[in-house]
């Protein structure tokens, strides 16, 4: 791929630079970030030439580094493994390395910058965000399949999180600030992707019940003594899951249960999976959302919510992210059964203060389980 000018802009607080074979510029961009002092150097398995043109250019800039494999280190932060006269870190890699980054930089109360290898999350600006993060297309281009689309995954599921911010204004009278809205046409690149996700990253403010919904299915995976998927795939299939799910529930209206659910039976279940991240936040029909008010509510937007669902192209989205990967998706059919997931819906609805949580509580989604 040929070199292409360097960009920057900023989102929020962070400086976000996009060109090719950034590790040229690291060390004076760093600069302006963190002048000197002793850096942690962490990278990702499997980047080890990427790793070792880095160090070298922040070698030479004067930087005394206490470097780490992400698989050597791990995600411990101890004065063992971290001296403390780290002042400053660095990060090489995707999701898991920025998260564990994150976590360091947190526990030392210092800045940190992330050199993106991979397009795969939209957690990376949440909460202590990058003061840097280097986009470099000429090492996106080398992402696996399984990379992309995690990353197509998260930004196409972003159509179903814009139909919940909707549901969430209308109905729960709860107004969530969010833009989940893009046009998937302007994605053309890795970098292009990677930068979606990262602006979509600033601004997000919650966990919709799809992201609920995959960190189950995950948990399962592991339980069951599988390989885990990323999350951004299973944001996607659980995202595709619960807008189908979502059509069939508004277009019966009809349709009425028996509240309330027994929630403790689910948290039962999820707790037995060990399910990490998640938040409990439920439709409770004992305040001022209650049961009776919400499906007088529901049955006047009714209409606007279907036509609103009926405008995500579930099936056409499918098709584009199953030809992300080189086997068109066939990996699907021996990973997760339709029991699975159907169950892994019905444990999210616990957890969700959404439609697919209002679902759970009024006893429709018990058979599921």
């Amino acid at each position: 791929m040929e070199n292409l000018e360097t960009q920057e802009r900023v989102l929020n607080e962070t400086r976000v630079c996009r060109g090719s074979d950034l590790f040229k510029e690291v060390a004076a961009r760093l600069r302006a970030e963190f002048r000197e002092g002793a850096l942690f150097f962490l990278y990702e398995d499997g980047q080890k030439d990427l790793a070792d043109k880095l160090i070298a250019e922040l070698k030479k800039s004067g930087y005394r580094l206490c470097i780490f494999c992400e698989s050597e280190f791990g995600n411990k932060c101890t004065s063992e493994t971290v001296p403390d006269y780290v002042r400053y870190v660095f990060a090489l890699g995707a999701t898991k390395t920025a998260g564990v980054a994150k976590d360091v930089a947190d526990k030392l109360n210092v800045g940190w910058s992330l050199y993106l290898t991979a397009p795969d999350g939209d957690d990376f600006m949440c909460e202590n965000a990058p003061n840097q993060v280097f986009i470099d297309e000429n090492m996106l281009i080398k992402c696996s399949c399984e990379q992309i689309a995690a990353g197509y995954g998260i930004l196409l599921s972003k159509k179903f999180s814009a139909f919940e911010d909707a549901f969430s204004e209308k109905v729960l009278s709860k107004k969530r600030a969010s833009d989940n809205d893009f046009e998937i046409e302007k994605v053309k690149t890795a970098g292009d992707l990677a930068e979606s996700l990262l602006t979509f990253s600033s601004k997000k403010k919650t966990a919709d019940s799809a992201e609920r919904m995959a960190k189950i299915m995950r948990a399962l995976a592991l339980k069951k003594g599988r390989k885990p998927r990323l999350d951004g795939e299973y944001r996607f299939l659980a995202s595709a899951a619960i807008s189908s799910f979502y059509s069939a529930f508004l277009g019966a209206p009809s349709i009425d249960g028996a509240p309330p659910a027994e929630r403790e039976v689910a948290f039962d279940k999820l707790s037995a999976l060990k399910v990490e991240s998640i938040t409990p936040k439920c439709v409770d029909f004992f305040d001022i959302n209650g049961y009776f008010r919400i499906d007088y509510i529901l049955s006047e937007y009714r209409m606007d919510l279907l036509e609103k669902l009926a405008g995500i192209d579930v099936h056409g989205m499918q098709r584009f992210w199953r030809r992300l990967y080189d086997d068109a998706g066939y990996w699907l059919k021996s990973e997760i059964s339709a029991s699975e997931t159907l169950s892994c819906m019905a444990l999210a609805g616990a957890v969700s203060d959404n439609l697919l949580g209002y679902a759970y509580a009024s006893g429709f989604m018990k058979k599921f389980g």
